[in-house]
């Protein structure tokens, strides 16, 4: 089944490289091009951490006036055309896809819930209605978070208060995988360990994409002690957490490396959908480190890796049959997904995965969905 592009309303995505002027200058030229006289509602950028988020969040907002211009650093960027790193990536919704809208920095270094609720009712405030009172079929969010400081779970609980219904998607910032420090954007407001969301109401359908490309086990493993600030586990089923992750594999624990953590996180399964949380690295003692929080008293199941460039594509696929049609799309990729595509020279087809719609994305250190999860695609794609 062949389900058209559309044409009259369609989402508009540019890529930028080389100095940050002449990136600003092409990805403005190209976005306003493709907008082709329409107003641009919402904005999203995304750059590599070689950008001075100055030389992009003024001249970017500046560009798009009345629009909400969101964005952030990144470990990698792409658009439906290409996949890179050390450029810059945009997407914007125009007015006949999104309609009222607001955005807001929150500022996570000292009590990361405070920063996230202040910033979600400065949204409130701007929308003049509780964030809970927006109906999720015609409204939805989209969230950039710091990705060094492991606030992720704490801004997704504050959405969970607030926004219990509505669809908020997003990632978490990188930093070419330097692993320092990460900037997010709103207008030409910059934070180092912030927040930014965007609420926008939705003027066609829309879907949720939600890809990971992991089948279960049947391996349940039982977490039966935690350090949930440090996201380690140091038991499963009451032993060394490393002695049995290598024996449900097989393996000796001298054998377990950042392969077999690839190939095989753990999933938290929901009605049979798993949402993945990745091993990160062995900690002194036997314990796990993970890229996400697990708790104490959480069954969890061994998960095995599948086709990743498949699974997005008939993920992809799905949502615009859904549709009928589709008008672009954005999107948010697990770094580990990227380096699996790196090592497998896969990169070519994760874009021709993209299905042909106008979109545009970036490499994250965390996708959000209902909650913070890795080794995940999440995204929005519009009718």
């Amino acid at each position: 089944m062949t389900v058209p592009v559309r044409t009259d309303q369609s989402v508009s995505r540019a890529h930028g490289t080389g100095p940050a002027s002449e990136a600003v200058a092409s990805i403005v030229t190209t976005l306003r091009a493709e907008l082709a006289g329409r107003p641009a509602s919402v904005v999203l950028y995304f750059a590599s951490a070689d950008y001075s988020p100055t030389d992009l969040a003024g001249p970017l907002t500046a560009a798009f006036e009345g629009a909400s211009v969101i964005g952030c650093s990144t470990a990698g960027e792409f658009t439906d055309h290409a996949s890179g790193t050390h450029g810059v990536t945009a997407v914007a919704l125009p007015a006949g896809i999104a309609g009222r809208h607001a955005a807001a920095l929150g500022h996570l270094g000292n009590d990361a819930a405070a920063g996230t609720s202040e910033a979600l009712r400065t949204i409130e405030t701007e929308l003049g209605t509780p964030l809970r009172d927006l109906d999720p079929e015609t409204w939805v969010g989209f969230v950039l978070i710091d990705g060094m400081h492991g606030a992720e779970e704490v801004v997704n609980e504050q959405i969970g208060n607030a926004a219990p219904l509505l669809n908020v998607v997003g990632g978490s910032a990188g930093d070419d995988l330097a692993f320092e420090r990460t900037w997010v954007a709103v207008g030409d407001q910059v934070s180092w360990q912030g927040v930014a969301f965007v609420i926008a109401e939705v003027l066609v359908p829309f879907e949720v994409v939600k890809t990971c490309s992991f089948t279960p086990t049947g391996t349940v493993l039982r977490i039966t002690k935690a350090d949930v600030a440090t996201r380690t586990v140091w038991e499963f089923d009451g032993r060394p957490a490393l002695d049995v992750y290598a024996e449900s594999l097989g393996l000796a624990t001298t054998a377990v490396d950042a392969s077999a953590f690839l190939e095989h996180p753990v999933g938290l399964m929901v009605d049979g959908v798993p949402f993945i949380r990745s091993p990160q690295q062995i900690v002194e003692g036997g314990g796990i480190r993970f890229y996400c929080q697990i708790l104490e008293g959480m069954d969890v199941e061994l998960m095995q890796g599948g086709d990743l460039v498949a699974d997005t594509a008939a993920a992809v696929s799905a949502a615009r049959e859904s549709l009928g049609t589709a008008s672009g799309a954005v999107y948010f990729n697990c770094i580990l997904r990227r380096l699996e595509l790196d090592a497998l020279d896969q990169t070519e087809p994760f874009v021709d995965a993209l299905g042909g719609i106008p979109s545009a994305g970036f490499h994250t250190y965390g996708e959000t969905w209902l909650g913070h999860i890795n080794q995940t695609l999440t995204g929005v794609v519009f009718a």
